[in-house]
């Protein structure tokens, strides 16, 4: 059984990653948590096992005290390249939340300490591993709707997701801490979930992002265009300053049918070119943590010596086109990625 550490005790961790955890506990057993709040510390603890998790107020203590095969990295992203670094150089296996850093600088020497110490790296591109995503995912590449033309994916809300009081709700809309807004922050998930559903890499992308609501110096709102190098296309729209929401589109479309995410309160259609008719796939679980699954068969990849799901280059490509989207709406100009 591998054993894990926690860095970072916010609110993904209290609200999806222990739960994820426990559910695996035949895989793993987290047996030491790090956070500089005492208050986070003790509110993580309680949702693990406290007889046995030990908690730290610095990770460098936790990395050297403890025998870890893992460490699951959940703090803001401008802390991900120091600690995944001492992570790397202390011999420790990486599960880390999304997205790997701020830039590609700190993403390429993040790779190097990973490469040079001989660890392994897996990013939540959790997204993947919701029941009806994986269904569509296996549709497509089953080719039920032939090859994918056209995506479109709407994600319109009125703020941001809010971090722990016992650290600081509001650090996603800081550029010091977040790096960027909702387009680093949400559209990071739509980005590799276009990519992987055209199952055709990003060509170059056009973008308008900029901040129309909000007071925050950061994105609140952001307009993607991705060219695919198979030709096809994907819309993506997200948003922190929308309130009153949006259609929430989330579609794709290929030569022989559609898949629609949102169809009539369904959460996964299927519509075939030739019969004409709307088909609703069956799910194996619908309540399945997307966290549990991208974990289990991370753990899986280790023990198999095969590579984990997401891996730091696939986290890098992304962060590329996010950067690239960046540098679109700065120049106003078409940007290859």
């Amino acid at each position: 059984m591998f054993r894990l550490g926690i860095i970072g005790c916010g609110r993904i961790v209290e609200c999806a990653h222990i739960e994820a955890l426990k559910s695996l506990a035949g895989e793993v057993r987290v047996v030491a948590i790090s956070d500089k709040s005492k208050e986070r510390l003790e509110v993580v603890s309680k949702l693990s096992a406290p007889e046995e998790v030990r908690c730290y107020d610095d990770y460098k203590k936790m990395l050297q005290e403890e025998r870890l095969d893992f460490v699951d990295i959940a703090v803001p992203h401008f802390l991900h390249k120091e600690i995944l670094i001492a992570a790397a150089q202390a011999g420790v296996n990486i599960i880390i939340e999304k997205p790997l850093a701020t830039t590609l600088e700190e993403a390429d020497l993040m790779l190097e300490a990973v490469e040079e110490n001989k660890v392994n790296l897996c990013v939540l591109h959790n997204y993947r591993y919701n029941p009806y995503t994986a269904k569509a995912l296996e549709l497509i590449k089953e080719g039920e709707i032939g090859k994918p033309f056209l995506i479109r994916n709407e994600g319109l809300g009125g703020s941001h997701w809010s971090g722990a009081k016992g650290y600081d709700p509001d650090w996603r809309t800081k550029s010091s801490k977040s790096g960027g807004g909702c387009l680093l922050d949400n559209g990071y998930h739509n980005i590799y979930l276009a990519r992987e559903m055209m199952q055709s890499p990003v060509r170059s992308v056009y973008a308008r992002v900029g901040t129309f609501v909000q007071d925050i110096d950061v994105d609140d709102t952001a307009v993607l265009l991705l060219n695919h190098e198979g030709g096809g296309t994907s819309s993506i729209q997200v948003s922190w300053g929308v309130k009153a929401g949006g259609v929430m589109a989330n579609e794709v479309h290929g030569d022989k049918g559609s898949i629609s995410f949102t169809r009539e309160g369904r959460p996964l259609s299927l519509f075939s070119n030739r019969t004409g008719k709307w088909e609703y796939p069956e799910l194996k679980d619908e309540s399945q943590s997307s966290f549990a699954g991208l974990m289990h068969d991370c753990f899986e990849a280790i023990r198999r010596g095969s590579p984990v799901p997401t891996d730091g280059r696939e986290a890098r490509r992304n962060l590329e086109i996010i950067m690239a989207a960046y540098e679109s709406a700065k120049t106003g100009k078409v940007v290859e990625v």
